[in-house]
């Protein structure tokens, strides 16, 4: 009998639950260096990045030392079945929506289109070492960025997860959309990032 998707999210919130504060900081820490070691990162202006909840790995490194760079970041905010990405500084304030996100409190006429973004930092759940990923379940990264289906390749999706969270295989399904590759605090999955 093959697991499910629902079992496998479910199985490695828990396994991501178990990590200490420690090593989620050393883990955020080592994380850092590796994306900025990135060519695609270190190219790009327009960044969404995310507030880590549930023992998600957390960018706020990347978003903190990438502010002061002059990069613009932003995080995702839903609206029923969309997501859309609002820009965010270091010292703005967020207000906690639903699914526990933390939005910034932006006008919508500020917010990005998600074409126009050069890179995505996609929190996750579970990997696998070709880049396929399980999320939360709501298929907002999926939906959101369909249009890489066709020809485009902006923006560049890079998943970011502990080393902990890769599984064998997942199978594909026909509507996710892959990530570039895959960054965790140990290990760089996917084709390289100069495309």
């Amino acid at each position: 009998m093959s697991i499910t998707p629902d079992q496998l999210r479910s199985d490695y919130r828990k396994r991501r639950a178990l990590l200490d504060e420690r090593v989620l900081q050393d883990n955020a820490r080592d994380l850092h260096h590796r994306v900025a070691d990135e060519q695609v990162y270190q190219s790009a202006q327009h960044v969404a990045a995310y507030i880590a909840i549930k023992g998600e790995i957390d960018v706020r490194p990347i978003i903190d030392s990438g502010a002061s760079a002059g990069k613009q970041f932003y995080l995702p905010v839903l609206r029923g079945e969309q997501m859309f990405f609002a820009p965010w500084s270091p010292g703005q304030a967020l207000q906690k929506r639903g699914f526990g996100l933390l939005e910034p409190e932006v006008p919508e006429q500020q917010w990005c289109e998600p074409a126009a973004l050069d890179l995505v930092l996609t929190p996750l759940v579970v990997f696998d070492a070709s880049c396929n990923r399980i999320g939360q379940g709501g298929g907002y990264y999926d939906k959101t960025f369909a249009f890489r289906q066709g020809t485009s390749r902006r923006p560049f999706l890079m998943g970011v997860a502990h080393d902990c969270q890769r599984y064998d295989h997942l199978s594909a399904q026909e509507w996710d959309v892959p990530l570039d590759a895959v960054i965790t605090e140990c290990t760089r999955y996917g084709d390289s990032a100069d495309h």
